[in-house]
């Protein structure tokens, strides 16, 4: 990620630029791409969140760099100009390279797992819109997380002056290949959904529960578990006993569970602000020996939220991710990135927050299906019509 801010410098022609970006290597590719040759780097330092926040977002590092306007130089200065320019972006590197350590150095001890296991999953400010189609995207919608990733495919060379329709085509195929070939791990007959208040956790496992009961025709058990956080079940109890599902408060009079007859165990809602909740649910989750852990997200929160739940729910091992809301985004685009990099293996996408809404484990079509805005097929189509 980059973001460049423009400073101006009062006492010469030339101008500041601040960059944020997450590495050295990447400080030093913006500053060459973005600023030129006659970019010198003045300042280098790391930047991160305060308090708690350091341990759900990795650091970053704050670059001033200083475009100087040269005037018009003799051969002989110009080559004298280029090798100091070249002398100063290798002693940037050295200097970031330097900054870059103590940063990977830093506090990361303060849960027996690293929480920062997915840096990529950062927000990406900055995007070089470099043809008609991706500036198209970017007009209907489409995150700019996303369309940078595209950027970077092997084949997006061959891809990115084709007509809008055969682009697009691409895109969708390049987008399902990417899902395919992340692992996927397989459910286990004992089931936690876990994530923060208020993202419909609840909903999701009733659903999970009707869907059992009336398609699989299997006998699901429900296990509320109180792990330190009040965990109220008046709304569950009364859908158990609707569809005949057995609901438990302790976990020592739970029968074994099977294929035939899944336990699934309802936690508290986990704030991120509170990463005790978070540490004490894993070890709960380790006694009870549950090795599918799913997180649930709120598909239409903001991104970043969503990144710090995901990097936060890496530290509990979660396995699989439930998306929730999924009617009241405008488009997919923004899951896209979090889906493919976060190694948790997509399990269900939810409409609604009625308990008997849609509901559907073909993650991948439903996502496909609201990728593209309908005035970009349009488009396509009239493209191929004027041909």
């Amino acid at each position: 990620m980059e973001v460049v801010t423009e400073k101006r410098n009062e006492q010469n022609a030339g101008k500041r630029y601040k960059l944020i970006v997450r590495s050295a290597e990447e400080a030093v590719r913006v500053i060459r791409e973005k600023l030129g040759d006659h970019a010198k780097v003045l300042s280098v330092r790391q930047v991160g969140g305060e308090g708690l926040k350091r341990f759900i977002s990795s650091p970053k590092l704050e670059v001033i760099a200083e475009i100087q306007t040269p005037a018009t130089p003799s051969e002989d200065e110009a080559d004298g100009e280029n090798k100091d320019t070249q002398t100063e972006l290798k002693e940037s590197s050295v200097k970031l390279d330097s900054v870059k350590s103590n940063a990977q150095n830093g506090p990361t001890n303060a849960l027996p797992q690293d929480i920062n296991k997915s840096d990529s999953l950062d927000h990406d400010a900055g995007l070089i819109l470099e043809n008609d189609t991706l500036s198209l995207l970017q007009k209907t919608g489409f995150d700019q997380t996303l369309l940078r990733d595209i950027q970077s495919w092997p084949n997006w060379d061959d891809v990115k002056d084709l007509p809008l329709a055969d682009a697009l085509k691409h895109i969708t195929v390049g987008l399902s290949d990417r899902y395919r070939s992340s692992p996927e791990v397989k459910t286990t007959s004992k089931i936690a959904l876990l994530g923060s208040p208020g993202v419909g956790k609840t909903t999701t496992l009733c659903k999970f529960l009707a869907h059992e009961v009336f398609m699989n025709k299997t006998s699901p058990m429900v296990l509320k578990v109180e792990s330190g956080v009040p965990n109220p079940d008046d709304a569950l109890r009364i859908f158990c006993e609707v569809v005949g599902v057995t609901l438990y408060r302790q976990p020592e009079s739970v029968p074994a569970a099977s294929d035939q007859s899944p336990l699934y165990l309802d936690f508290p809602g986990l704030s991120l602000s509170n990463l005790d909740d978070w540490s004490q649910t894993k070890s709960t989750l380790d006694e009870l020996e549950v090795s599918t852990r799913v997180l649930v997200i709120n598909g239409a929160y903001d991104k970043d939220v969503l990144f710090r739940n995901i990097n936060t729910a890496n530290h509990l091992g979660a396995t699989h991710l439930a998306i929730t809301h999924f009617d009241e985004i405008s488009n997919s685009t923004k899951l896209w990135p979090l889906i493919i990099r976060s190694n948790l293996t997509p399990l269900c996408i939810c409409n609604g927050q009625n308990v008997t809404g849609d509901f559907t484990t073909g993650v991948l079509n439903q996502m496909i299906s609201r990728t593209f805005p309908e005035e970009l097929y349009a488009k396509g189509f009239s493209s191929y019509q004027h041909r």
